[in-house]
């Protein structure tokens, strides 16, 4: 067996444990996005958390397609590729969409912060994009004897590396933000949702870096029929890890009746009429929140 042949099949290895990884997180969470997420009034953050959810299961079904199927006798995979790609697409902004609001939350829906952080998230979307596909336009080349329909199961190029490292970036500068309030604004706070949000705030940005590292690292310095490795697990950590985090504070606000600060209502309030609200306690005296 080739070097090729062993690396396309570990991708493929890859892709489809990722793929059954999601489906059976889908299955274990669908009781809770019944009982949390349906039913419940239409805003921006159930839209987003809609798309990251589903968007996940349509990408990675996708890309399970490509890998296990033989599409070499196809004329051209074009459209069914630009799908694929967008629904990754779509996967990973919502995903971080959430994560924004899960930030601006912990902020207190700070208006100054919020402009911000939409203006630097559309930023790293283009810059992301736009310069992958210049490099990808000038590196990638289809040698004789290669399939030029797009009907392989293979990596864009090194273009790919740009994309994560944008994604690092943008990461990064949301777990900055975090520790920063966390030990300026909430140190010694005891509310469960301050540390819901804190903690898995973390737990999935370093999720997020640690694979997104790993790719860029997998696109430029490992062979090429390598580089699809950690494409698909990539995508199920994103709209995995975003879900859980959604439902573990619309549970904890679920289960208390007075542990929901206003601020962060939008992707947390599960409340029934007459429900109390309060903000969280801050315990650093001199510090003024504004």
């Amino acid at each position: 067996m080739s070097a090729t042949t062993v690396g396309f099949q570990t991708a493929q290895y890859f892709t489809v444990a990722a793929m059954a990884a999601v489906v059976f997180d889908y299955c274990l969470t669908l009781p809770q996005e019944v009982q949390l997420i349906w039913g419940k009034k239409w805003g921006i953050v159930r839209v987003l958390f809609t798309l990251t959810r589903y968007a996940t299961l349509m990408g990675t079904a996708m890309t399970t397609y490509s890998a296990v199927t033989d599409r070499l006798d196809y004329t051209s995979c074009a459209t069914f590729d630009s799908v694929s790609y967008g629904s990754h697409l779509i996967s990973i902004i919502t995903a971080e969409g959430l994560l924004i609001f899960r930030t601006l939350a912990f902020w207190h829906q700070s208006k100054k912060l919020r402009v911000w952080l939409l203006v630097f998230a559309a930023f790293c979307i283009a810059a992301a994009v736009g310069v992958s596909n210049v490099v990808s336009s000038v590196t990638v080349t289809n040698p004789p004897g290669v399939n030029s329909t797009n009907c392989v199961f293979e990596n864009g190029g090194k273009g790919g590396a740009i994309q994560y490292g944008f994604l690092i970036i943008h990461e990064l500068v949301l777990m900055i933000l975090t520790i920063y309030k966390k030990f300026s604004f909430y140190k010694g706070t005891q509310g469960r949702l301050a540390t819901i949000l804190y903690h898995d705030g973390m737990i999935y940005m370093t999720c997020i870096m640690m694979a997104s590292f790993a790719n860029v690292l997998i696109t430029l310095f490992v062979p090429e029929t390598y580089t699809d490795i950690l494409d698909a697990p990539q995508l199920v950590i994103h709209g995995v890890l975003a879900s859980r985090i959604l439902f573990n504070l619309r549970h904890e606000s679920h289960q208390s009746d007075s542990a929901i600060i206003n601020g962060i209502s939008p992707i947390a309030d599960t409340r029934t009429p007459g429900a109390h609200s309060v903000a969280f306690v801050n315990t650093n005296p001199g510090i003024v929140e504004g």
